[in-house]
């Protein structure tokens, strides 16, 4: 049985869960969205028992996914001893915040594993004076033969993988160009970046990258959505008013086109949706800006003037 019933927990519900496990209970896994800037943070204090999944090492989502991604999926789970009847807690670096564990959380789900949850979050938790685990974070998986396949091992039958949940450029190309003519539905694009970069008013992290954003888009920044000095996620209603006074909320026919820098914060505004009940489609725009404005004319980049 999975004790927790909602896709965000707050520190108490993991830490209730965790200390008064049962003799049936399910593993809770707690997964750390792990990158090499980050090592020296995790290894001075974690969630006790984590395990770290490299996150900087799965290649673009896509529609069908690549085999390199599968495989580097696969095999990673495979090496952190991972199973499918898991239950995934995914949390960030105490420094973070709120930043990477929603698109590790967004990447499980994709390719199908069940019960996955962010800790909302690691920050607070540290705050709290829960317990910490200390050292112990062995990266060897960057090793790891992504090409040998393990028996026995992480398996992601076809089926399971929710491709349909990411949207390639072309596609985003021709919703922008052709309206919604070519699906039949609405659609919604929002964008998580910073307000003075969406507007196209400051340089993006990459200066030889212009500045603005996808026609039509709305902009909810990934900051807009935290709250407090830990940066938690903030509570539904809380996020409701956010994306109601950014205009980012449509109708129940509305499919949205969620996009950032590069795919990683937009999956906090698949997350902030989903929180909100949306009955509208959520596909995640992977390539996002990076990809938007080094293949697009400057007639396809708004810029707020």
């Amino acid at each position: 049985m999975n004790p927790f019933t909602t896709p965000l927990i707050t520190p108490t519900e993991y830490h209730n869960a965790t200390s008064n496990p049962t003799a049936n209970s399910r593993r809770i896994i707690p997964l750390a969205a792990y990158r090499p800037t980050l090592h020296a943070s995790f290894e001075s204090h974690h969630l006790p028992n984590s395990k770290f999944f490299p996150l900087h090492q799965i290649p673009p989502l896509t529609n069908p996914p690549t085999t390199s991604s599968l495989k580097h999926f696969t095999n990673t789970m495979t090496a952190l001893d991972i199973h499918k009847s898991d239950i995934l807690v995914i949390y960030d670096a105490e420094e973070i915040g709120t930043y990477h564990a929603p698109r590790l959380a967004f990447i499980c789900e994709f390719f199908g594993h069940r019960n996955v949850h962010v800790l909302n979050n690691f920050k607070l938790w540290v705050g709290v004076g829960f317990p910490l685990g200390v050292g112990g974070v062995d990266m060897d998986i960057t090793c790891f033969d992504i090409g040998s396949g393990v028996a026995g091992g992480y398996i992601v039958p076809e089926e399971e993988i929710t491709s349909h949940r990411v949207i390639s450029f072309n596609e985003v190309k021709d919703i922008v160009t052709q309206g919604n003519t070519n699906t039949g539905r609405k659609v919604q694009i929002l964008d998580s970046r910073p307000a003075g970069r969406f507007r196209g008013v400051e340089n993006e992290t990459d200066a030889s990258l212009r500045s603005g954003h996808i026609p039509g888009a709305v902009n909810v920044p990934l900051k807009s959505l935290l709250g407090g000095d830990e940066g938690v996620i903030l509570s539904t209603e809380e996020l409701r008013k956010v994306l109601v006074d950014a205009g980012a909320l449509g109708d129940a026919e509305v499919e949205y086109i969620l996009t950032c820098n590069s795919g990683v914060t937009a999956a906090a505004l698949d997350l902030a949706l989903r929180l909100v009940g949306v009955k509208g489609g959520r596909r995640l725009y992977d390539g996002s800006w990076m990809e938007w404005t080094r293949r697009v004319g400057d007639e396809l980049i708004e810029v707020d003037t």
